[in-house]
């Protein structure tokens, strides 16, 4: 009876650890990613119907973003739960030259949109943004990289050009091909801080940053349009009625909504007066309709997927997944405050998507994926912890 009881408990035991492997990863990212994304999609719905209302498509938008965020759900809790991230290891370099020749091809094959070439077709979804995915495949692909150099072979000019290649890359096509400045500084920015964290020079890598600031900036002034934006932000009381428009009504929304707000559906400046707000000034409706409690709650369930990112890569024993979990983390902290600090008119505006919350199915289906990723190494992480 002692040796059958014996076995059940074995029995028992390799039943809970196989439920605890499944569910073992940092909940209170989790939590706090399924909040974001709910009252990010709440947001969209209020903000996007109302500039849909008088083509009868109210329900259009959010009905396409629901559904892709339904795919990225999937692929997150796939991969937190089945997929071991080492593995992505394997096939970062492959996938990032094939995002680069994707990027190439956009250039000439893309969509227009406002000017630019940055979206290609797709059959049955609409269109995609490779330079979305750029981003997170470059953080894989630079991380890969870092985690088999020697330590301190980032002093050397040879090892610290390798590296800056690999973000030089999608840098240059966004600048030289796409025009799309803001997707090149989110390159340049976090793959250069993911170069500091690993130990590289700052006497050797500030002057080649300056250079790339400078390519971005050289953009920026041969775009009228972009120009605009900057003469636009420094002089704040200039053309309220032309380039300053949007920004001014921004900040007008930001302002009516006091403490506690107007109440959510109640937002007057999304009825034409800001317009495209369901893009890079959601944050504003978010302000008008939630008030400044609510923004800051907001702010907050940012902070704390910064937290749990940042606490993620110290715990992690792999360097190639604490450079993964550090590159996510930065990419998802630089462009939630770029976008809030735009709407708060405290920088010229930049394009830049809020995660979770502005229309864009690839930003939401990457973001989503990017916290799978994120997940799944917490999951090692525990495991780790719990041996």
């Amino acid at each position: 009876m002692a040796k059958k009881s014996g076995n059940s408990n074995v029995v028992q035991m390799k039943k809970k650890k196989r439920t605890l492997g499944i569910l073992n990863v940092d909940f209170i990212l989790l939590f706090t990613v399924l909040v974001l994304l709910v009252i990010g999609l709440t947001m969209l719905f209020s903000t996007s119907s109302a500039a849909n209302m008088s083509s009868g498509r109210v329900y259009a938008p959010i009905a396409k973003q629901a559904a892709v965020a339904a795919i990225g759900l999937a692929f997150m809790f796939a991969i937190s739960t089945f997929v071991d991230y080492k593995v992505l290891k394997k096939y970062s370099f492959a996938a990032y030259l094939a995002i680069g020749v994707l990027m190439i091809l956009v250039a000439f094959i893309g969509m227009d949109s406002h000017g630019a070439r940055r979206q290609i077709a797709v059959p049955f979804i609409g269109s995609l943004q490779p330079s979305e995915f750029s981003k997170y495949i470059m953080i894989l692909t630079l991380a890969t990289r870092l985690s088999v150099i020697k330590k301190g072979s980032l002093k050397t000019w040879k090892e610290l050009l390798l590296n800056l290649a690999i973000v030089g890359g999608p840098v240059a096509i966004c600048l030289l091909l796409q025009r799309h400045a803001s997707a090149a500084l989110v390159h340049l920015f976090v793959g250069g801080v993911m170069l500091v964290a690993a130990g590289a020079d700052w006497g050797k890598l500030l002057p080649v940053g300056l250079v790339g600031g400078g390519a971005i900036g050289a953009i920026i002034l041969a775009t009228g349009f972009r120009m605009d934006r900057i003469t636009g932000f420094l002089n704040k009381s200039a053309d309220v009625q032309g380039n300053n428009w949007q920004a001014t009504q921004a900040i007008y929304a930001v302002g009516s909504g006091g403490l506690f707000g107007l109440g959510l559906g109640n937002s007057r400046q999304k009825y034409s007066y800001l317009p495209e707000a369901e893009n890079d000034y959601i944050f504003a409706i978010v302000g008008e309709e939630l008030g400044f409690i609510g923004s800051v709650f907001i702010v907050l369930l940012f902070c704390i997927v910064i937290w749990r990112g940042i606490t993620i890569a110290l715990n992690c024993k792999d360097a190639f997944g604490t450079y993964t979990a550090f590159g996510i983390t930065v990419l998802t902290g630089f462009q939630v405050a770029i976008n809030m600090w735009v709407v708060l008119r405290l920088m010229p505006s930049t394009g830049m998507q809020l995660p979770l919350f502005s229309l864009g199915g690839s930003s939401m289906l990457v973001t989503l994926t990017g916290f799978g990723i994120l997940l799944a190494i917490s999951r090692e992480n525990l495991k780790n912890k719990g041996k």
